[in-house]
């Protein structure tokens, strides 16, 4: 996909149809303008599947992943055949979150390889595998039920979430950032001062709340949760009692957050313009303020002493941070972040940027479009990984837990919704 106009049109069209999922959720009457954008929701899916597969890729150096989808087809069929010789490779599982006894579908893309891990299976069981925790973490979620359930209380579209301890925290478009007891599926807080939609949440590390807690007079045990929002304000919260202990203006809307446990910790921002900006985790003062694309940063993550940026122009840079605090004697701190490589769209190839999830040397990319990408940062090397039964689906959510890597799909062609896991222990080249 192209990173100019045609680019732009699918990110309106992906802007429309996210807005029209919101007013089928709605449980009140709908306006007539309302009304008129959800008979359009055809035409908008019917659309997006023109420019998603229409569009001419582009050919750049080392970018292998946009020849279509076939090489992404070779690909996996090349790991099946792997899969069916080696014991203990496992291809991906596919969770869906229906209540139990409701039937899930099997999606075509199951369907084709079936063939290959009824085999892998088989052969799977007749030699032990060396690597015990993965089997026995696949083990569990193949035995395991999942179940949807609702938490409701916010007003307007949830636009972030996180996980503490038993709970979970979920920023939204109403402005509000709320905290669920998961046990009893309740609502325990409602953090409101945000005077805009919050966009992104963060959760530093018991440590360094320990000691921003001593710091202001808390017990050393406490939790803090960090929102940002496009009101241009990152704001620290007492996750016990739902108190606000500081504000941060930051002089632009706030798009993505990240914090790095490095030295006495840091909160870095991402802006609607394309900065990214470093904030002292203890006194809340700027350490450093960077133009680091072209248009709003979407997705900030930390790998150890690495932050990774994505932009909705398609960009991706990787910064590291520097070791010293400053010269002996010297009054001025060198910046906190040193960059070490940019990979422009033209580049990389890649899109809008969604979602990053960062693992060594490599950095799985979701960019709204069928295929999750998975870069060598170091070498700008960009391959596909098949996320979707057909090239008409749309991937913007990526993370992983435990050598499981787990990415969001919505196939434009049959409407179906679905979380797709892969074994990258195993499946890494």
């Amino acid at each position: 996909m192209q990173s100019g106009p045609m680019s732009a049109e699918v990110r309106k069209v992906l802007k429309k149809l996210r807005q029209i999922a919101g007013l089928e959720v709605q449980n009140r009457e709908l306006s007539s303008e309302e009304r008129a954008k959800l008979s359009r929701k055809a035409e908008l899916r019917a659309r997006l599947i023109e420019l998603t597969t229409s569009t001419p890729q582009l050919e750049t150096q080392g970018f292998v992943g946009n020849k279509t989808e076939e090489r992404d087809k070779e690909r996996d069929q090349e790991r099946g055949r792997e899969n069916a010789k080696r014991p203990g490779r496992n291809q991906g599982l596919r969770v869906s979150g229906l209540p139990d006894g409701v039937p899930v579908k099997q999606s075509r893309l199951e369907q084709a390889g079936s063939t290959d891990v009824t085999t892998a299976t088989a052969k799977a069981t007749q030699a032990p595998t060396t690597d015990f925790g993965f089997q026995s973490l696949r083990e569990s979620w193949e035995k395991a039920k999942f179940r949807l359930r609702s938490l409701e209380g916010h007003s307007d579209i949830i636009t972030c979430v996180v996980v503490i301890d038993n709970c979970v925290v979920s920023g939204s478009r109403d402005t509000t950032v709320k905290v669920w007891h998961v046990p009893t599926a309740t609502e325990e807080r409602n953090l409101g001062g945000h005077t805009g939609g919050v966009t992104c949440l963060a959760i530093p590390p018991p440590e360094h709340c320990s000691t921003l807690a001593l710091c202001l007079g808390l017990s050393p045990s406490e939790r803090f949760i960090l929102s940002g929002s496009v009101d241009s304000c990152v704001r620290v919260w007492v996750l016990s009692s739902g108190q606000c202990v500081r504000s941060i203006y930051t002089f632009s809307g706030v798009s993505s957050l990240a914090f790095i446990p490095e030295r006495e910790g840091f909160i870095v921002t991402g802006s609607e313009g394309g900065k990214v900006e470093v904030w002292s985790w203890l006194s809340g003062e700027n350490c450093q303020s960077v133009r680091a694309h072209e248009d709003k940063v979407t997705d900030l993550k930390a790998h150890g002493p690495l932050l990774f940026s994505g932009s909705l122009d398609g960009g991706l840079s990787v910064w590291e941070m520097t070791t010293q605090s400053g010269a002996s004697g010297s009054e001025v701190s060198p910046p906190p972040l040193r960059h070490l490589t940019h990979r422009s769209p033209g580049q990389s190839g890649l899109a809008a940027v969604s979602q990053l999830s960062p693992r060594g040397e490599r950095v799985y990319v979701a960019d709204s479009r069928a295929s999750l990408r998975e870069m060598d940062w170091r070498k700008g090397f960009v391959s596909g990984l098949a996320n979707h039964s057909t090239v008409a689906g749309v991937t913007d959510c990526v993370t992983q837990t435990e050598g499981v890597l787990i990415s969001s799909g919505f196939d434009l062609e049959t409407g179906e919704a679905s979380l797709n896991c892969e074994d990258i222990i195993h499946n890494q080249n």
